[in-house]
């Protein structure tokens, strides 16, 4: 983990012994604490607050941009990143406009700190959820890497689809990881379970039990490992659809992220 963490600071012009001091003092790592919206349908704008967000990165402001310390991606069309105006970034505040979503649609937001090489992650709606589309009100996490456990709670994830158990895929359930791998790596975000026909990274999860209430995911199955990988405090997300749903992932889908365990 160490060694991962001095590539980091190498790549932001950090000395390896700049690193392990402010390690020992307990590096702090980005926060989102709100994303708010604005405008209209297909084009929107938004306010990510927080803390910790570090210094603009090079080549931020942007226009028509897919920057890979922010990466926002619209539920329906994952894991492909949003084109879009960054018109600011401080340390507790970045600015976006051009934001081509609909009302409704459930994001996903990633904010990469490219100094301390570290990322926090915030899902949910644009404006307000969509009718008749999951609700995710709790995400309960325990065990770590490949048999890391989420009990997830909530409404409207519908009956137990076919085919549940180990190595499950199937259009209702993604789990997508920033795994402290550089932005643009193969591991900086992947995804398991569910990516439609977009480029994904073929991790299937385990899930043993689906209600329309509760969905146990167990840990991950065929092809974990190597970069695909969660660490301790990795922040991910879940994306969920109901099982009823005959969209195939494009539409009425849910975003809630959380962080890993610390052990």
């Amino acid at each position: 983990m160490m060694r991962r963490a001095i590539r980091h600071a190498v790549a932001a012009g950090l000395s390896a012994a700049s690193l392990c001091a402010a390690a020992q003092a307990g590096v702090p790592v980005p926060r989102i604490t709100s994303v708010t919206f604005s405008g209209t349908n297909g084009d929107y704008s938004a306010t990510i607050a927080g803390m910790n967000f570090g210094v603009a990165p090079d080549g931020i402001p942007c226009n028509s941009c897919q920057p890979l310390q922010l990466q926002i991606v619209d539920i329906a069309s994952q894991p492909q990143q949003q084109v879009i105006n960054v018109t600011g970034w401080s340390d507790t505040a970045i600015t976006v406009t051009g934001i081509a979503v609909g009302k409704g649609d459930s994001m996903r937001v990633g904010v990469y700190n490219q100094t301390l090489g570290t990322v926090d992650t915030w899902g949910g709606p644009v404006i307000a959820q969509e009718k008749n589309t999951p609700v995710i009100a709790k995400i309960e996490r325990s065990g770590k890497g490949a048999d890391l456990t989420l009990t997830i709670s909530g409404s409207s994830f519908g009956p137990t689809p076919a085919g549940i158990g180990n190595n499950f895929e199937s259009p209702f359930f993604v789990f997508t990881s920033y795994n402290r791998d550089l932005p643009g790596s193969d591991g900086f975000p992947w995804n398991a379970g569910y990516c439609g026909a977009n480029d994904c990274n073929a991790v299937t999860v385990n899930i043993s039990s689906w209600t329309d209430t509760q969905i146990v995911m167990n840990g991950f199955g065929t092809n974990y490992g190597n970069d695909w990988v969660v660490n301790p405090r990795d922040a991910f997300c879940v994306g969920i659809w109901s099982s009823q749903n005959p969209g195939n992932g494009t539409t009425g889908g849910t975003y809630a992220c959380k962080r890993a365990p610390r052990k």
